[in-house]
């Protein structure tokens, strides 16, 4: 007698029946997922702003008030605002104050913070800072080739007094001009020492010229509006270029050509002490600066449509 083969199937085995209804359930399970994947990726690209081709907004359309208008705080202040009082500097103050920024960028970005932070000390109206332009980066940009001047001046109009030049004075039909008095600040200053050495030739005559300003204002200072003064001043300030001393200590080579490669192991051999570095990894354990390109793609994921044309290189 033929046995039926059905009642001798191995548990957890199949037949070909089985076989086949879990087959298209597997397949019916891939189509639904794939329909689902190909539903919302034609939803994201649908409400995805074209940015290529002629599509793509001019110079003429992009409102610049706009392009940089502060986001909607939703009831959030800045942590760099004022908690308690602080009056507008007044018309007058006791002069004119000159700084010669030196060093790297970082520094001379910190010593613009202290600038203006000693101008408001003083009760000082501030001339631009100045910057060295050749120790390390030769570049004769200046202030104004870095930074947006009119931002710079209206967006501290409520901190300090700031202006482009020491301005001549014009009396009984004669023109005569300001020489500020050189002076050579101690390295982190205490607000003392602005309060009384500086702030006495600044009266004596009209403008004083601090030089060199880096590290020249203590670090440490009792006082969180000084403090936040500080840090919003920082809030504008970017660095615009890639430096050849901080590129050389860290080893960051590789996103260089070889002949800037070469440039770059000299300034280190001739200036660092000598140090095995493994040029490859420095990057991966964040020992370096992003490059334009990562700038970039960092604010695009952050949903910025639209980059001023002069982006970060280094942040």
């Amino acid at each position: 007698m033929r046995r039926r083969l059905g009642h001798h199937r191995q548990p957890g085995k199949q037949g070909g029946g089985g076989g086949g209804k879990g087959l298209l359930a597997k397949l019916s399970i891939a189509v639904f997922v794939l329909l689902i994947c190909t539903l919302s990726l034609l939803f994201s690209v649908s409400f995805t702003p074209i940015t290529n081709g002629s599509t793509a907004p001019t110079k003429e359309q992009i409102s610049v008030e706009e392009l940089w208008k502060s986001a909607n705080s939703g009831g959030w202040r800045p942590s760099s605002a004022p908690r308690s009082e602080w009056p507008s500097p007044p018309k007058e103050t006791n002069g004119y104050l000159r700084v010669r920024c030196n060093g790297g960028l970082n520094q001379q970005r910190s010593a613009i913070c202290n600038a203006v932070l000693a101008a408001r000390i003083m009760n000082a109206t501030l001339v631009l800072p100045e910057l060295d332009a050749n120790s390390f980066w030769h570049d004769d940009s200046g202030f104004h080739g870095l930074y947006d001047v009119e931002h710079f001046i209206q967006s501290l109009r409520f901190d300090v007094q700031i202006v482009e030049r020491i301005p001549e004075i014009h009396k009984n039909g004669k023109t005569k001009k300001i020489k500020a008095f050189q002076l050579r600040p101690p390295r982190d200053a205490p607000i003392s020492w602005y309060t009384t050495d500086a702030l006495k030739k600044m009266k004596e005559h009209g403008a004083i010229y601090l030089t060199p300003f880096s590290h020249r204002l203590a670090e440490e200072i009792d006082n969180p509006e000084y403090q936040r003064l500080r840090c919003r001043v920082t809030s504008w300030q970017y660095t615009c270029a890639f430096e050849m001393d901080m590129l050389s200590f860290a080893g960051c080579f590789d996103i260089f050509t070889p002949a800037e490669q070469k440039i770059l192991k000299k300034y280190r051999k001739e200036n660092f002490a000598d140090k095995t570095l493994i040029y490859k990894e420095r990057r991966a354990i964040g020992k370096c600066p992003l490059t334009p390109e990562e700038v970039g793609l960092i604010l695009r994921a952050m949903e910025f449509r639209q980059f001023h044309q002069d982006i970060p290189s280094s942040w």
